[in-house]
């Protein structure tokens, strides 16, 4: 986070060009849609939409309320996809959440003449709209992974139909000549004990967003934690503020849980943009003008007073007072522990494979922040890997798909995807197993931190 600002972050958004269409998302939000009765979608879709207006004027009082219902977050999902991809409807896009969910969409759109080639995708698809309501990162992720494979050569690429009473059954077999493998799709969301991290900063960086409010010092703290969060105390941050506010300079600090620097806002940035646009509160882009760049690695919070826009309530027309706390974690401790949550991933993948033949398992991982280094992070997931018993699954290859959408801050950009593709032999196992050098979410092979826009 010391890197040097760049000198032209306070661009002033376009006014011009602002009517194109992703004609790859419709077309995805169609294909999906007309997988439920339309009654029953239209239903759906109005409710959606009427929880999101009615939370809107809620964030316009301060009332920060849920804007959708979990239970049905596919619909929410599809709501977010199309106020991006329509002009018209784009006023109500939430960056905030449906920065993540365009770059999805928009790959299932580029993928649809391959999914008509794929034996129960579009079962699997259905399943997804009327069953798996409340995850649908876990069958986006297999319809991803399932058109990759088709993509890629393989003759034939088909979804294996559960079997109740069975048990759980791999995802899909991929057949090419004489080679046949069974796959296994694990979509991973943040660990308990990286939940737990998570709330561990966010509760440190709440008591130190408290003090600024009190001492009505608007304040930006910076942070590399060393030692693992939960073990750290919730006061540790409000100490460092309380130390800062005694004296007169930035305050930097360097001990065993971390090394950080507190120094007042400088507000220049902020305001300049403020002056022509607003913003949304507690976005990428206003951490980016508070800090001077913005690092999609870091974990952060904003904090402050703010006058919400006319007729969009989500963005600030100006900021009174505000407090940022930006985080990461260097923890080697907790590296490792999130690399033990990978092996226990694998482990339960690994037994919904057959023993008749190859096996390959993809765990998914979309990065939101506060992550372990990569090259740390995959050390230790290939170890693990190493030494796996797979019993008599015949697990052969372990593939890491690391992907991260952007909260991106370009003035001309307005979704984009880096993402990283990592493969560990399980045992003693060779290569690079059925699908080398492979994207999701581009049809070429991968760079180490390919970026897709």
């Amino acid at each position: 986070m010391a890197n040097i600002p760049r000198s032209d972050i306070t661009w002033i958004a376009q006014r011009q060009g602002q009517d194109w269409r992703d004609e790859a998302i419709l077309a995805a939000a169609d294909w999906l849609e007309q997988l439920v009765p339309s009654n029953a979608w239209n239903a759906r879709a109005d409710a959606v939409e009427a929880k999101f207006q009615a939370a809107k004027e809620k964030w316009a009082l301060g009332d920060r309320v849920p804007l959708f219902d979990p239970a049905d977050e596919i619909a929410w999902y599809l709501h977010q996809a199309r106020r991006y991809a329509d002009p018209e409807l784009r006023p109500d896009f939430f960056l905030p959440q449906g920065y993540r969910i365009v770059t999805l969409f928009r790959r299932i759109g580029q993928m649809l003449p391959t999914f008509s080639q794929i034996e129960g995708a579009e079962e699997r698809a259905e399943r997804l709209m009327t069953k798996n309501l409340s995850q649908p990162d876990d069958g986006i992720f297999e319809l991803l992974v399932a058109a990759t494979y088709k993509r890629r050569g393989w003759e034939s690429v088909s979804f294996v139909p559960e079997a109740p009473g069975l048990g759980k059954r791999n995802d899909l077999f991929v057949d090419r000549g004489r080679s046949h493998w069974a796959v296994e799709c694990k979509r991973a969301g943040r660990s308990g004990y990286a939940r737990n991290e998570r709330l561990a900063g966010e509760h440190m960086a709440e008591r130190a967003h408290a003090r600024s409010r009190q001492a009505g010092r608007p304040l930006i703290i910076l942070v590399r934690f060393k030692e693992e969060l939960h073990r750290i105390g919730d006061d540790y941050l409000v100490d460092q503020v309380e130390t800062f506010l005694n004296g007169y300079e930035p305050y930097e600090w360097d001990d065993n849980g971390a090394v950080g620097v507190v120094y007042d806002v400088n507000w220049r940035n902020l305001h300049t943009v403020l002056k022509q646009d607003d913003i949304y509160f507690g976005s990428s882009r206003m951490a980016e003008l508070l800090i001077g760049i913005y690092e999609p690695t870091m974990d952060f919070t904003i904090d402050g007073e703010w006058q919400p826009a006319e007729g969009r309530p989500l963005h600030a027309t100006w900021v009174d007072h505000v407090s940022l706390v930006a985080w990461r974690s260097h923890s080697e401790e907790a590296a490792r522990r999130k690399a033990s949550h990978f092996r226990g991933l694998v482990a339960r993948a690994s037994d919904q494979l057959p023993g008749d033949r190859p096996g390959a398992i993809h765990v998914g991982y979309e990065a939101v922040g506060g992550n372990t280094e990569d090259r740390l992070r995959h050390w230790l997931n290939r170890d693990q890997m190493r030494t796996f018993d797979p019993g008599t699954t015949r697990l052969r290859m372990v593939y890491g798909n690391y992907f991260m959408n952007e909260l991106v801050t370009e003035r001309n950009e307005s979704a984009a995807v880096t993402e990283t593709m990592a493969w560990y032999p399980v045992g003693s196992a060779k290569g690079k197993g059925p699908l080398p050098n492979h994207l999701l979410f581009g049809d070429d092979d991968g760079l180490p931190g390919a970026r897709l826009r």
